[in-house]
């Protein structure tokens, strides 16, 4: 919430320490109003255990597991960066997110992997243009879903380091230089950029708002958790390919991108952020940020894939201490909740009971920090109040 209100002041301001003071202004008038909304609510508590929440939610919305295949093709020296864009129709844009990406103005060499995810014949139409050029392959699959044609370009990518772009969304012209330039510098495990959110209406550009994140830790994430500040957006950012050796997405699943901030940021030794936008993210009527809010089944598929993270950080053997945890907990919140409002009472109950169950099972046994948005949330999912949670994901 206060980085929200962070990037609206930014993008009529952009002067970075008047833009904190604004977004932290804001944010304690959100949290004046939100204890006053928590004084007078109604309190109604769910305990429900995990087996009796997790049949309420099979019973409509049956878990579904699919392993993704793991292959790494040997690393090619002569290629910096491997691109990868799964791509599912988008006819009238994808001729120029690829363009896009073909004429970078870049010193890096770059091979292109282009995903066809089982698109309708005009994409593939297009997709044909581009085979036969020295750095595109192109790649055709069933429809697996994008989990499943991002793991598809991962396992022919070659390159020392990794980007993903979606279809539907473009590039500027120096990105890769951009990128590329700062993980070589430093050797770099992953280097992120700022990014545009540019809404559109009826083919028309309505709105562009800069998502450029302040160097100060405005979200007060402490314990070292500097990277937590940032969204695990799989684009806008370069990766080093040895952190995917072993990860993939979850084939036929919404919100696979959840991998991101639960595996890549864990494994992530080295990060660094450049607050200058490269990216463009478009978001409009026909887009996955619009399609994705009527599915009850989309919204219970973020419990199954959070057991499924927690069952990949173990593999890993990656702590499940305070920074793990902290992770757990907004992913329980916001993300988690925000989906739910129109699904019946007995699947919200048991959602919620899951949460909570699962957030008990990791509570530390050492000292920890939460800021006061995590400190209400922690609260609700631990004493089992529902409608605190319901309220604690809105200042989140």
């Amino acid at each position: 919430m206060k980085q929200g209100f962070y990037i609206f002041f930014y993008k009529r301001i952009a002067v970075e320490w008047v833009c904190i003071a604004l977004a932290t202004l804001a944010y304690a008038l959100y949290c004046f109003a939100f204890m006053l909304k928590k004084a007078f609510r109604k309190k109604r508590f769910v305990a429900m255990d995990t087996d009796e929440a997790k049949a309420v939610i099979t019973k409509k919305f049956p878990k579904t597991e699919t392993l993704p295949e793991t292959v790494n093709l040997p690393l090619n020296r002569d290629i910096d960066l491997s691109v990868i864009v799964p791509i599912y129709n988008y006819e009238d844009l994808i001729e120029g997110t690829i363009n896009a990406i073909l004429n970078q103005k870049t010193q890096y060499k770059f091979e292109l992997i282009l995903v066809d995810d089982g698109s309708r014949q005009p994409a593939k139409d297009i997709l044909e243009k581009f085979k036969g050029l020295p750095n595109v392959k192109v790649i055709h699959q069933e429809n697996g879903g994008i989990g499943a044609a991002r793991n598809t370009g991962l396992n022919n990518a070659q390159g020392r380091y990794y980007m993903f772009v979606d279809c539907d969304d473009t590039v500027h012209e120096d990105i890769i230089e951009c990128l590329m330039s700062k993980a070589y510098e430093k050797n770099l495990d992953m280097v992120m950029c700022a990014h545009n959110l540019s809404k559109e209406s009826n083919g028309r550009i309505t709105s562009v708002t800069p998502n450029i994140y302040p160097k100060y830790n405005l979200m007060r994430y402490k314990d070292g958790d500097y990277l937590w500040n940032f969204p695990g957006l799989p684009w806008c950012k370069v990766y080093k390919r040895e952190m995917f050796e072993s990860i993939r997405f979850l084939p036929g699943y919404w919100y696979e991108d959840t991998i991101i901030h639960f595996l890549v940021f864990r494994l992530c030794n080295s990060f660094e952020y450049i607050p200058q936008v490269k990216y463009e993210y478009r978001w409009y009527e026909k887009n996955f940020s619009h399609t994705q809010d009527n599915a009850p089944d989309r919204t219970v598929q973020r419990y199954w894939i959070l057991e499924r993270c927690i069952e990949d950080t173990k593999r890993f053997g990656l702590d499940t201490g305070v920074i793990f945890y902290k992770l757990l907990l907004r992913h329980l919140g916001s993300y988690y909740y925000l989906q739910q409002g129109y699904m019946e009472e007995e699947t919200v109950d048991a959602m919620f009971a899951l949460a909570s169950n699962l957030l008990k099972a990791y509570v530390p046994s050492e000292k920890y920090h939460l800021p006061y948005a995590l400190k209400q949330l922690e609260k609700a999912l631990l004493t089992n109040d529902i409608e605190l949670w319901k309220l604690a994901t809105t200042i989140q």
